[in-house]
């Protein structure tokens, strides 16, 4: 009767500790409603990326789990062993055609993932549309930095503002390179959007995810010296996080451009006469290092409503213009030259795209220009506009 009445006790008291364990290990991590629509799986996966490439990028990362949307559009992923402290994760939901779990749906408002910080002690809780679920996701509840994420996500809704009023169809010479990006006026929004979350956030993680959305390319070539100023701060605050690895090597010297301060290469490039002229023979206190095509029509027309303006108001006083073309053929290019009154120095290698000059100065598109002071330090790049009339102005003391 004694063994008996212990085997009971015992087996109660094993019941009651793996109904804990149970209760354990199914405390929701992430919960929430999310509006079904027809045309997607209702489904989720959780994604780890471990590398700073795979972070927001197609079938990159380790799919850690999944779960099922009920027809009432609940779920939950509830929390597992491998979450030991906080760490990025992205969220994915699939189209019905699609096969790979972890693809991000393009056009810009079918964006289908979200960002999150996952910590072990702070479960969070959303809403979201099945069919633009970056886009329209909120958080109910959820740690500080996944609330930043989502402040983040905001940058993109000018992009997915253009896609409301635009067919893909129409608005790009390159459909598919907009359907993700965007024309050039909503990428240079999105652009100060981002780079306005870069300079207020110390967050570690969310700089990570603001890094990866601002240069899905990994290219840092626009604005090196403000990407350098980001990363030095990462190294400062979180020295030992593996991703760092990744940035210094997208950003190590010999992938940037001259920065501002150091001194311009010199190079030397045919004129239109088959002559060879270097930068150093056109240094003046200050110069215009402008890169341009004959094909390339906001080049063309920052010639005649910039820079000849400028060149005739200040070239007395000591202002040059190095025009460097990346051409393939000599007669488009001189006959651009003529038609626009570019009376400046004009170099052309008639290599094209090929021209090593772009590599070796690392500059990827055009119109673009780095302005030099008379020794050849670079004072400034990439200024267009009210902003090159203002820099050159505010040079000369006018």
């Amino acid at each position: 009767m004694k063994i008996r009445l212990f085997l009971f006790v015992w087996l109660l008291g094993l019941a009651f500790s793996q109904e804990a364990c149970t209760q354990g290990n199914e405390t929701p991590l992430i919960s929430g409603t999310i509006t079904l629509h027809p045309d997607w799986r209702p489904q989720l996966y959780l994604v780890r990326p471990d590398y700073y490439k795979q972070l927001i990028s197609s079938y990159e990362g380790v799919v850690l789990d999944s779960t099922q949307i009920k027809p009432d559009g609940s779920f939950v992923f509830y929390k597992k062993d491998w979450l030991k402290e906080p760490g990025l994760y992205m969220l994915f939901i699939q189209p019905k055609n699609r096969y790979y779990t972890n693809e991000i749906a393009t056009p810009a408002p079918a964006e289908n993932y979200i960002c999150l910080v996952l910590s072990p002690d702070e479960p969070i809780q959303l809403i979201a549309e099945a069919s633009q679920l970056s886009r329209s996701y909120k958080l109910n509840k959820a740690n500080a930095e996944s609330f930043m994420l989502a402040q983040l996500r905001n940058s993109r809704e000018v992009l997915y503002r253009e896609f409301d009023s635009l067919k893909v169809s129409n608005a790009h010479e390159d459909p598919e390179a907009w359907a993700t990006h965007g024309s050039e006026g909503v990428q240079k929004s999105m652009h100060a959007a981002i780079d306005a979350f870069l300079d207020s956030t110390s967050a570690v993680l969310p700089t990570f995810a603001a890094l990866r959305l601002r240069t899905p390319d990994n290219e840092f070539r626009d604005r090196p010296e403000f990407f350098l100023r980001v990363k030095e701060r990462l190294h400062k605050s979180s020295p030992d996080h593996p991703w760092l690895a990744e940035l210094d090597y997208f950003m190590h010297p010999s992938r940037l451009p001259v920065l501002v301060g150091e001194k311009m290469p010199d190079f030397a490039l045919p004129d239109p006469n088959g002559d060879t002229l270097k930068l150093s023979d056109v240094l003046s206190p200050l110069v215009l290092v402008d890169f341009w095509a004959s094909w390339c029509a906001p080049c063309r027309r920052e010639t005649k409503e910039v820079i000849r303006p400028l060149y005739d108001q200040y070239h007395a006083r000591g202002f040059n213009v190095l025009g460097v073309s990346i051409d393939a053929g000599k007669e488009s290019w001189v006959n651009a030259i003529q038609r626009d009154g570019a009376i400046w120095y004009q170099t052309c290698d008639l290599m094209g795209d090929a021209s090593p000059v772009r590599s070796d100065l690392k500059f990827e598109y055009i119109p673009a220009n780095y302005l030099l002071d008379g020794s050849g330090k670079l004072l400034a790049r990439n200024l267009h506009g009210a902003e090159l009339k203002a820099f050159v102005a505010d040079f000369f003391g006018q």
